[in-house]
């Protein structure tokens, strides 16, 4: 009995021992491809929802320059194409007629911002992108830049 106890002394000594050397050997730190190490550093790992909140930080900026850059028209598409104005004008078409009505005491305004809006962003992506970052409506149908140059044409006509 006394030899087992010794034999089981002995081993668990050189595993400890074994353990402090392979420890040693990685001067205390763990190397990359260790299999039980993620490779890079914690602030690399990237989750989904980190990724959302990156995302949704940087579509807040642009809207803000949106804003900053063509306050008119931001305000006057997010005031009347939202959600909750379509549905109490009973449609979109109804709701832009309201927003035209409106908006025609600034129409000269609107339509320099309408103007230069369309001249800054010459790609449908470009100007679909501010009008979905401005309101509800979506006019993948008609196209953001037609349904923008005949809003343009209504405050011109207006006039």
């Amino acid at each position: 009995m006394p030899l087992i106890l010794l034999l089981i002394f002995i081993g668990v000594a050189f595993l400890i021992g074994f353990h402090l050397w392979n420890a040693g050997k990685a001067n205390g730190r763990l190397e990359r491809g260790d299999p039980n190490v993620i490779d890079g550093k914690a602030t690399d790992i990237s989750t989904p929802g980190k990724a959302a909140a990156s995302a949704l930080r940087d579509f807040d900026n642009a809207r803000a320059r949106l804003q900053q850059e063509y306050p008119s028209v931001t305000a006057m598409l997010g005031g009347y194409l939202n959600a909750h104005a379509i549905g109490n004008a009973g449609s979109l078409e109804a709701a832009a007629k309201e927003m035209i009505a409106d908006w025609v005491g600034r129409r000269e305004e609107v339509a320099r911002e309408l103007t230069r809006l369309l001249a800054d962003n010459t790609s449908e992506d470009e100007v679909r992108a501010i009008v979905v970052a401005s309101c509800d409506a979506e006019f993948d149908q008609e196209g953001y830049r037609a349904w923008l140059t005949w809003l343009l044409g209504q405050f011109n006509e207006v006039g």
